[in-house]
């Protein structure tokens, strides 16, 4: 990737992060990255591919900052982990960014909401072990909430960020 098309996809997470997309505009994009709009088409070809290029982007970092929660042999750990997982865990993270854009764009845009495959397979084989029905639903809710308390702590709502993940472990394994 070259540095202005690096430029345009940080600008793009950015403001992606703290408006969403449909309040964005690619004009909007191009100045906070200081080039011109026509470098989005150029690079990008639309906005969309630019939506795209910032979804793939937080694929990779969500996967980066969170597999490890999720690689226990102990299923009532996994689940533990995974509700233990705070904004605060990854504030110096570059790539935290690219994941809260990632889970913006998703939430506006359900059409293009799909779960990590390997996210969802390991919290389907926890949620069954500790005796849960309907591992499909409970898996995905949990993703769901997860998501949710990151972008209230992105925006500075660090309590109920906290609250609704002790919810969600209380729910999941009763602690």
């Amino acid at each position: 990737m070259t540095e202005k098309q690096q430029a345009l996809l940080q600008s793009a997470q950015t403001l992606i992060a703290a408006h969403g997309l449909t309040g964005m505009s690619t004009a909007k994009i191009a100045a906070h990255a200081g080039v011109s709009e026509a470098l989005i088409f150029r690079h990008f070809k639309s906005k969309n591919g630019l939506a795209l290029a910032v979804l793939s982007a937080g694929e990779r970092a969500r996967a980066g900052l969170i597999y490890g929660f999720l690689n226990d042999a102990d299923p009532t750990e996994v689940l533990r982990s995974f509700t233990s997982i705070q904004l605060d865990k990854f504030k110096n993270s570059p790539d935290l960014l690219a994941w809260i854009a990632m889970i913006r764009i998703t939430q506006e845009d359900l059409v293009r909401r799909e779960m990590d495959s390997f996210v969802m397979e390991r919290l389907r084989w926890a949620i069954s072990s500790v005796g849960h029905g309907s591992e499909e639903a409970v898996a995905r809710t949990a993703v769901e909430v997860l998501e949710r308390t990151l972008l209230l702590a992105f925006h500075g709502d660090e309590e109920s960020s906290v609250l609704c993940l002790r919810g969600l472990r209380e729910l999941l394994i009763n602690e």
